[in-house]
């Protein structure tokens, strides 16, 4: 578990969706509209940008897929279930982005 530290941000991040899709909270809801596509844009450049990853988290410190994908999931989920059709689908791109980024690190390099 020494890589939950590094996903705690994610954690938060993904807390502050819920909580802005379940009440629509004004400022949690700006929050979250600011956030999502500045988190696009990241996950753009991570695609693209995808080896200079490896500088900014040690290999043995990576959270495993699964918790991760865990989190994609709610972060689509909730803005689903609050009819928040973007910002859902910002997420689910984010998502699909992600996927596509660690695909691309996992394959051999030549």
């Amino acid at each position: 578990m020494r890589w939950f530290k590094h996903v705690l941000v994610d954690v938060a991040a993904t807390g502050l969706i819920v909580f802005a899709a379940l009440t629509g909270a004004g400022p949690a809801r700006w929050i979250v509209l600011v956030y999502t596509p500045l988190m696009l844009v990241l996950k753009v450049l991570a695609l693209f940008l995808g080896g200079l990853l490896h500088l900014a988290r040690p290999q043995g410190e990576a959270p495993p897929p699964w918790f991760l994908h865990g989190l994609y999931a709610v972060n689509v989920a909730a803005p689903l279930l609050a009819q928040w059709w973007v910002v859902a689908a910002g997420w689910a791109l984010i998502w699909l982005l992600s996927a596509l980024a660690e695909r691309k690190a996992s394959l051999p390099t030549a």
